[in-house]
């Protein structure tokens, strides 16, 4: 009795973009256990074939029988770069984890199988370096790992030999199928190179640019006869000189088109769009009745100045504690108020962000940021005031409630910055939505996360020197004593103060970037 395929399809068609068809009405058995290369042109739907047996597209028309896990090893790897070898490689046992042993550290046999197979490829003293520090030759082996931790019965391999020296290519493609046969797997591998197909496949399957009622040979194997298998119909070819609408070419194309317009008609445009500036600015100073400074406005302006520089009496008469105590009140609170906004952003982030939140929830939470940024600092800090009185409080309130907005945006945005196939490597490897967060959205963008957080921090320490305008607490409350009085050197000293700890801060927070980076 023959052996049921491990893999099998039957008249599979696969349609993209305007009626393309990139596989048509292919069939194809792969035995369980064996080695089956796929070759053919540029655009003939290799790719996209391995797509279909690792469920990431679902075909048109036909039937895909995969039997077991199935997992894929990139071209482009599509690893964490920011996490470690071994964290890497346990994300292919995420699926078998579940949520809260994955963030738990998977456990000691898992951890100890997964340094096995870094041990087995020759990374065990690699194991704790970051991806992205890592050769393209070891990340290449990081993947392989990642794929066979998750146990899989079908493992993919899209041109994993394609940016490789012949010797390397021959060493990779011999260690696949070692692999293959100690673990049982049935492998399937896209590759450009025939020489490299017919030396280690079992089989090659050649699919090439389909004709009408094109039917496949009945022969293949490893002596290179390859079946031709109907494959992607390729979209008619366009008249020459055209441009396909939409595309980079059409850009151009639209651009050179504004370039060679009459020049007349340039500098029309031109002069309207200064006369229309030109019209919107003395507009905007008659409105506000701007006038230029009176005769003396220079005397007075120096007379301010000197005022603002205190005298040896005023040096020695200074509350020095007072004035230190009140810029420690200031740094506490724009600490305070920024963690408060970072507890908060980090989840609304996440399901704001395209990549992550679903759709019914990204516009409300997205419209709730926008209401918040509406409101000025100073605006939140008097209503903080009115609802809890005067202190420190309304002002730790006021700053976290001003940056949830803003930290949120900047959050959302790092997030959705993250290469869409580092998700979707995931994803294929069975991780959940909430893993594929955690596991490699999160990782992948923690420097950018990072930085909005510092960033923050810096623009609320300069924020809640303000806030004691209205009672907010902070120096801001000595500086508005010192302008009620007109005690003018205090105000100076307390400007002096402010310049010193914003420049110590923008250091400090500088140090703090390249620390973590």
């Amino acid at each position: 009795m023959a052996h049921p395929p491990g893999v099998s399809l039957r008249d599979v068609t696969v349609v993209v973009g305007e009626g393309v068809r990139v596989l048509d009405r292919l069939s194809l058995d792969v035995a369980a256990g064996s080695h089956v290369a796929i070759v053919g042109p540029s655009g003939s739907g290799k790719t996209t074939l391995l797509r279909v047996l690792a469920g990431q597209c679902a075909p048109r028309q036909g039937s895909v029988f995969v039997p077991g896990r199935v997992a894929s090893i990139h071209q482009d790897f599509r690893l964490v770069g920011s996490s470690t070898a071994l964290a890497n490689v346990l994300h292919g046992a995420a699926a078998e984890a579940g949520l809260l042993r994955s963030l738990t550290g998977y456990g000691a046999q898992r951890r100890a199988r997964a340094r096995g197979w870094l041990e087995t490829l020759g990374l065990k003293a690699r194991a704790n370096v970051r991806v992205d520090r890592l050769s393209g030759g070891e990340q290449q082996r990081v993947a392989i790992a990642r794929a066979l931790m998750s146990r899989p019965a079908v493992l993919l391999a899209d041109e994993p030999a394609a940016s490789l020296d012949p010797a390397s290519s021959r060493a990779l493609m011999q260690l696949l199928d070692d692999l293959r046969r100690t673990e049982g797997l049935t492998l399937i591998t896209v590759l450009h190179d025939a020489a490299l197909a017919d030396e280690f496949a079992d089989r090659v399957v050649s699919l090439s640019a389909a004709q009408p009622d094109a039917q496949p040979s009945a022969q293949g194997g490893p002596s290179g006869a390859t079946p031709a298998l109907p494959d992607a119909g390729r979209a008619p070819a366009a008249p020459p000189g055209s441009v396909e609408p939409g595309s980079p070419e059409a850009g151009f194309a639209r651009a050179a088109e504004g370039a060679h317009q009459p020049a007349w008609r340039r500098w029309l445009r031109g002069g309207a769009a200064l006369a229309t500036l030109a019209a919107v600015t003395a507009f905007a100073v008659s409105a506000l009745e701007l006038q230029l400074p009176q005769a003396g406005a220079a005397d007075n302006a120096a007379r301010f100045a000197a005022a603002l520089v205190p005298s040896a009496d005023q040096w020695r008469a200074l509350d020095y504690r007072a004035l230190g105590v009140a810029l420690l009140d200031t740094l506490l609170m724009a600490w305070l108020g920024t963690l408060l906004a970072i507890v908060f952003s980090l989840p609304l982030a996440a399901c704001a962000a395209r990549n992550v939140g679903p759709t019914w929830l990204r516009l409300p939470t997205r419209a709730l940021l926008n209401a918040i940024r509406a409101v000025p600092s100073l605006l939140w800090a008097l209503l903080a005031v009115g609802a809890f009185g005067l202190g420190a409080l309304p002002g730790v309130i006021a700053l976290s409630a001003y940056s949830l907005g803003y930290l949120t945006k900047f959050y959302y945005e790092a997030l959705e910055s993250v290469d869409d196939r580092v998700p979707e490597a995931l994803r294929s490897l069975g991780l959940s939505r909430a893993q594929q967060f955690f596991a490699g959205i999160l990782p992948a963008s923690r420097m950018a996360l990072m930085s909005a957080s510092v960033f923050m921090l810096e623009y609320n320490f300069r924020t809640a020197t303000v806030l004691g305008i209205v009672g907010a607490g902070g120096i801001g409350y000595e500086l508005k004593l010192a302008v009620d009085w007109g005690n003018w050197h205090v105000v100076g000293v307390i400007l002096a103060i402010l310049v010193a700890a914003v420049i110590a801060f923008d250091t400090a927070a500088a140090r703090l970037r390249r620390a973590f980076g």
